[in-house]
């Protein structure tokens, strides 16, 4: 009888043994951990892939945060729980744009099925644009004919420089002159040739030094250009110039990353809908309607704004801040004059901050007389 006693005894220890291996929590786990996109063309744009997620554990999977080594990769992840032995997804967006040759990325997933993070990874190598595009000439200054009047530099980073071309054309029946304006230290301009003859094609070059701005944020600056014929009257205007200078991320170690602020926005849409006029009962306020969007920092360090700016002149914007420590939130005001909207408006503001996975916000703003 002893016996017998020893041997029940034996199991129900190993029974609560199994039981207490058996309940481990959550576990995260991929089916793949790199993918390999081979060759992608920077001309193509943007390149997704989808990391199937499994929950290989015995309570319920939540993926609390996604961060990639570079403002070039976008992740998103399923946001529900993810059921034991279910599956959920992270999608992971690269932008070859400006990034020929190959190219290695880490995402590392946060959630409270591993200590610590879990890593994927994407790979592969991008083939850089045609050297000789096909353009075609919808602007006109005098008898120049530009491919564009606007450059942008929609995210450089703050010890990068970056060159952007505009291709031109002589459309008149006598040789043109194409002078620049002097520029600001972080522009290097160049037109080439300087003399267009008819029916040529030449370029204007221009490189950004981000590292020469001193400051991040948008910068914006308006390059003067002058054209001379002869036999007639100089013409002028200007190109538009705007650059989102960002912070450099892949310097951040992993714990760092995860100690990073992170910005949360209200909307990404501000509707004004139909604006009142004078006849309107709707009461204006110093002749201006305003909206307002809310900037909230949901990470564990400050959050620095380094820039809320519109392009449009049209579109005013006032209060926030330039600091948000953890949990704090600020609101900013837009106004908008509705005389000053002849037909429509369609915009977009630009938020510049030091948020490592999104370091560069747009807000749509639209209205309509």
């Amino acid at each position: 009888m002893p016996h017998f006693k020893t041997i029940v005894l034996a199991l129900m220890a190993m029974l609560a043994i199994t039981t207490a291996e058996a309940q481990e929590g959550a576990r995260i786990t991929a089916d793949e951990l790199t993918y390999n996109f081979g060759t992608i063309a920077e001309a193509d744009g943007l390149a997704s892939h989808v990391f199937t997620i499994r929950n290989s554990g015995d309570a319920p999977l939540v993926i609390t945060r996604v961060t990639a080594s570079c403002g070039c990769t976008r992740p998103e992840w399923t946001k529900d729980p993810i059921a034991p032995g279910t599956t959920g997804e992270v999608k992971i967006t690269y932008n070859p744009k400006g990034r020929p040759g190959p190219f290695y990325k880490t995402i590392s997933i946060f959630s409270n099925g591993k200590k610590g993070s879990f890593r994927l990874a994407i790979k592969g190598n991008v083939s850089p644009k045609p050297a000789e595009p096909t353009f075609i000439y919808p602007y006109a200054i005098g008898d120049l004919k530009l491919h564009t009047k606007t450059v942008l530099f929609s995210s450089i980073r703050e010890e990068e420089t970056l060159g952007e071309k505009i291709s031109v054309k002589n459309e008149g029946d006598s040789p043109l002159t194409i002078r620049l304006g002097k520029a600001p230290e972080y522009l290097t301009t160049q037109v080439n040739p300087i003399t267009l003859q008819p029916g040529k094609v030449g370029e204007i070059t221009i490189l950004f030094d981000a590292k020469a701005v001193k400051r991040k944020g948008r910068t914006r600056m308006k390059l003067p250009l002058t054209l001379q014929q002869e036999g007639k009257e100089k013409v002028t205007c200007e190109i538009q110039i705007a650059a989102n200078v960002i912070d450099n991320f892949s310097k951040l170690s992993a714990d760092k990353k995860a100690q990073a602020p992170i910005a949360e926005l209200s909307g990404t849409l501000l509707e004004f809908g139909k604006l009142p006029n004078k006849k309107s009962i709707v009461p204006l306020i110093g002749g201006k309607v305003t909206g307002t969007f809310e900037i909230t920092n949901a990470g564990k360090s400050p959050l620095h704004i380094y820039s809320v700016t519109c392009d449009d002149e049209r579109v005013r914007l006032s209060g926030g801040k330039k600091v948000l420590k953890p949990g704090m939130t600020a609101t900013f005001k837009v106004s908008l004059r509705p005389k000053d909207i002849k037909t429509q408006l369609e915009t977009l503001i630009n938020v510049v901050c030091d948020d490592p996975n999104g370091p560069i916000r747009l807000i749509k703003v639209t209205a309509y007389k």
